[in-house]
C-alpha cells in the first residue's frame, strides 16, 4: 500500500483503523550479510574518493562503522542517536575520540529496510560513499549477497505515546501503531516540487520498488555558497537531482514525478536506523530534514515511557 502526493495526510482516523488489527506476533531472528560486500565511490561533500567493505558481524553487536587508516589503526563508530555530531545537509556520527562519518543516512536506510541487525561497515575516509545519490546501489548489492540468520531473536521498539516536535516550519510526529507507517510531506516554492506527500507501510518490497531509488537533491544556487564552506565537493549530476529555478537539470529527468517526497522518506528511515532496532509506530515528518528527525529521535528515548522493548520470540506488538 502505497499513497503518493495525491494523498492527504494520515489522519488519527487512518491510523486509528490500523491500531485496530488484531495483535501479531512476529517471531524473527537477527540477520547478517552472508558475505562481505565492496562498494568505492566518491562523497558528496568531501569529494574524497573512498572505498568501504561490509562485512557480518555477531549476533547483539548492532551496526558499526569502522574507520581504517593508512597505517592500520582502526576507531569504531556505533550507529546509534546519542553518536549524532551534526545534521546539516546529511547525518555525521562521532565517538569519543573525536573520529567521525558522514553521510551515513543512504546506507542506513537500506540496512534498516532490509531488517539487518549486526554489521561492521569499514571505510578508508570519513564519509559514506554517495554512488548515485539514492540507496539503490546499496540495496541491491547487500540483497545480492543475502542474509545469514543468526541465533538471537529480534527485539523490538514499540512505541507507547503519541510524541510531537517542530523546528521553524518542519514538524514531525510519532504515535502508535501495529506497524510500521512512513509518512512524509514536503513543499517547496519552486514549481518542480511544490506540495507532495507520500505514506506506506515500511516492507522491503515498498522501499525496494518505490523509495530506494529516490534521489538526493539540492538547487543550482546554492551550490557555490555551500562548496566555499567545504560541503557538496563531491556533488554532480551523476549522484544529486540538480534544479535551477523551475528546471531539472539532469538529462534523465526524475525518475518519479514525487522523487524528492520519496527522497525525504529515504533519509527519514535512514535517521530512525539510529534507534538501534526496528520501531514499531506511525512516523511523520512535514518539511523535514535531519535535524528534526535527529529531535524526534532523541524525544522518543528522552523518557523510558514512551517505549518499550518488545521480544520477538516472547511477546505480540500489541
Amino acid at each position: 500500500m502505497l499513497f503518493n502526493k495525491k494523498a492527504p495526510r494520515v489522519s488519527d482516523r487512518q491510523t486509528e483503523s490500523i491500531t485496530n488489527l488484531p495483535k501479531l506476533k512476529i517471531a524473527n531472528k537477527q540477520f547478517t550479510l552472508s558475505n562481505k560486500v565492496k562498494f568505492s565511490g566518491v562523497g558528496l561533500h568531501s569529494g574524497k574518493k573512498i572505498n568501504m567493505t561490509l562485512h557480518p558481524s555477531d549476533e547483539n553487536t548492532g551496526i558499526i562503522f569502522r574507520l581504517k587508516s593508512k597505517d592500520g589503526l582502526t576507531s569504531d563508530i556505533e550507529a546509534t542517536y546519542n553518536n549524532v555530531s551534526d545534521t546539516f545537509l546529511c547525518t555525521k556520527l562521532k565517538n569519543e575520540e573525536g573520529h567521525f562519518v558522514s553521510t551515513t543516512e543512504h546506507l542506513l536506510s537500506s540496512l534498516y529496510s532490509l531488517n539487518i541487525d549486526n554489521l561492521i561497515i569499514e571505510i578508508d575516509n570519513n564519509e559514506i560513499p554517495i554512488l548515485d545519490g539514492s540507496s539503490k546501489i546499496f540495496f541491491d548489492a547487500i540483497s545480492k549477497v543475502g542474509l545469514s540468520e543468526q541465533n538471537s531473536f529480534k527485539k523490538f521498539i514499540k512505541i507507547k505515546n503519541t510524541l510531537e516536535v517542530s523546528n521553524d516550519n518542519s514538524y514531525a510526529k510519532v504515535s502508535p501503531n501495529i506497524e510500521t507507517i512512513i509518512s512524509c510531506e514536503i513543499n517547496f516554492q519552486t514549481k518542480v516540487i511544490g506540495k507532495q506527500s507520500i505514506s506506506f507501510p515500511l516492507t522491503k518490497s515498498i522501499f525496494k520498488n518505490e523509495i530506494s531509488s529516490a534521489r538526493t537533491f539540492g538547487f543550482l544556487n546554492d551550490i557555490n555558497c555551500l562548496r566555499k564552506k567545504g560541503l557538496t565537493l563531491g556533488g554532480s549530476l551523476d549522484n544529486a537531482i540538480v534544479i535551477s529555478e523551475d528546471k531539472v537539470l539532469n538529462k534523465g529527468g526524475l525518475r518519479f514525478n514525487d522523487e524528492f517526497v520519496r527522497h525525504k522518506a529515504l533519509d527519514f528511515i535512514g535517521d530512525l536506523a539510529l534507534s538501534g532496532h526496528k520501531m514499531i509506530g506511525s512516523f511523520l515528518s512535514v518539511n523535514g530534514g535531519h535535524a528534526i528527525n535527529y529531535k524526534l529521535v532523541r524525544k522518543i528515548f528522552s523518557c523510558r515511557d514512551n517505549w518499550d522493548f518488545v521480544d520477538s520470540n516472547q511477546d505480540p506488538i500489541f
